[in-house]
């Protein structure tokens, strides 16, 4: 295979960009041989003119649910909606293309009714087709008549006021939605995923996968991966550590739920919800079964990767974590906690002191962050404040990688940097260097993948995106508006094909 020279471009490392720029590199087999200035071409190199584009390595995206993201990416897009009568429009739309009706990104703080959508609305769209509508944070669903008969042949008891279904019996739901759809509907999906990462510069995600049921849609992403040009790193949501081994994954568990989500009000709190005086949320694991979790990924020599976003939550499996490093010391690829939204300063201190990885998702402020946010309603302006404190982690040296826990928030990595330079408490914004690391070399860290991704280094594989203007030398205000030009991977266009 010919040599490719890469040129005409201003090449940057991060973090030390300003000591790593280069305008020139040799590319064979995939991997990096040479990086430097106005490297000199010969008869057998092919050179590819990168037009003064700017290049980084590529984009990784630490925390996708690539199946539900695809199912996602398949169905009705709810999160432009400005009103009810705009949401039922988008489901009548996709009633007349499809079978299942599934709307997804629904949010309704934004909505001028300031309320979900109930059963019979939903049944007044589309009454003889199966109508399933999810929440933004991937924690509750409206269903219609229709689904709600059945959902009730798989929880015969299920309590679904005006159709919302949360908790236990949404998780339980959701996956059989999964295992319900048509296997070529998911496959396409995935197609769907992999164009939309390259389209936003994405070569890497983390995904999670599957549940404590069924492993189906892990073992179909996997497969699906061996012939995808996408790298993924896969986690299967289960405590069982069987699938990990037979993959040769370095991981187990994923977002595996220690609670749930402040949206929903079933995140784990010490103190109750501001506008829910009477509760403090779920815990659904406690520190005797993440003790049990951490026993198993030890004896297979794996990490453990755990979601945990209220306080009491995050406070149970930091405590749990650093007992586990006590106990084992710490592990050649440091456990994950998944979200950590609401840490207590003690927790902060146990991530620091027992090299806990943190795996963040800067849109989520951006989304539900300030003083008149989802955050903020459903916690007080005083407790949402504290909220995602990034860059209090990144400066006590906490390892931290940033992911869009899509379908959550969108795979858009240039939205996340610009998320966390402008973080809603001015005490948390980042530098840019700092937040373009989170999403370029951050994540293969998580991974123990950082001597061979994340770099455009000797050795490293030639994965790099082109942007038409440098981010370092443009206005903060226009970080968002950055498009990707092209994608490479082992130094293949990818992006556009």
């Amino acid at each position: 295979m010919p040599q490719l020279l890469f040129h005409n471009c201003s090449g940057r490392n991060l973090p030390d960009y300003a000591h790593h720029e280069f305008d020139s590199m040799l590319v064979e087999n995939g991997r990096i041989i040479k990086t430097g200035y106005q490297l000199p071409a010969h008869p057998d190199m092919t050179p590819v003119d990168l037009e003064g584009a700017t290049i980084l390595a590529a984009f990784a995206d630490a925390h996708v649910h690539m199946t539900q993201t695809g199912i996602a990416l398949s169905g009705a897009q709810l999160e432009p909606a400005a009103s009810l009568s705009q949401v039922f429009d988008l489901l009548a739309d996709e009633s007349s293309r499809n079978e299942f009706v599934l709307g997804w990104g629904l949010q309704e703080t934004r909505l001028k009714e300031h309320r979900l959508p109930t059963s019979k609305e939903l049944d007044a769209v589309a009454p003889e087709k199966f109508v399933w509508i999810t929440r933004q944070d991937l924690h509750s669903a409206i269903l219609n008549t229709f689904a709600l008969r059945w959902a009730r042949t798989i929880i015969p008891n299920l309590s679904a006021p005006d159709g919302l279904v949360r908790g236990n019996d949404y998780y339980r739901l959701s996956y059989s939605l999964i295992d319900k759809l048509p296997e070529a509907f998911k496959r396409n999906g995935l197609e769907l995923v992999r164009q939309h990462c390259f389209r936003n510069g994405v070569a890497t995600i983390h995904a999670l996968e599957g549940s404590r049921e069924s492993a189906a849609d892990t073992i179909a992403v996997a497969e699906f991966s061996r012939n995808s040009d996408l790298h993924t790193v896969i986690y299967n949501q289960s405590g069982d550590p069987s699938l990990p081994h037979r993959y040769g994954w370095k991981g187990m568990g994923g977002c595996l739920l220690v609670d749930g989500s402040l949206g929903t009000r079933t995140a784990a709190l010490h103190e109750p919800y501001h506008d829910q005086p009477d509760n403090t949320g779920n815990l659904y694991l406690d520190a005797s079964e993440i003790e049990d979790l951490l026993n198993r990924a030890h004896q297979n020599q794996l990490h453990l990767a755990l979601h945990a976003i209220g306080d009491r939550a995050i406070d149970t499996v930091a405590a749990t974590y650093a007992w586990a490093c006590k106990k084992w010391g710490k592990p050649a690829i440091a456990n994950r906690i998944e979200h950590f939204i609401m840490p207590s300063d003690k927790a902060i201190r146990q991530a620091r002191d027992n090299a806990i990885n943190i795996c963040i998702q800067p849109a989520f402020d951006h989304y539900w962050g300030g003083n008149d946010g989802l955050y903020a309603q459903r916690l007080g302006n005083k407790r949402a404040a504290r909220l995602n404190p990034f860059k209090t982690m990144l400066d006590l040296g906490i390892q931290l990688a940033a992911g869009s826990d899509s379908p959550v928030t969108a795979i858009d990595p240039i939205a996340g940097v610009a998320a966390l330079v402008h973080h809603s408490n001015p005490e948390e914004r980042m530098s840019l260097n700092s937040a373009l690391a989170l999403f370029i070399s951050e994540p293969h860290k998580l991974a123990g993948e950082s001597l061979i991704r994340g770099q455009l280094k000797t050795g490293y594989h030639a994965d790099f995106v082109c942007l038409p203007e440098d981010p370092f030398k443009i206005a903060p205000s226009r970080l968002g508006n950055l498009q990707v030009k092209r994608l490479y991977i082992d130094g293949r266009c990818v992006y556009p094909r």
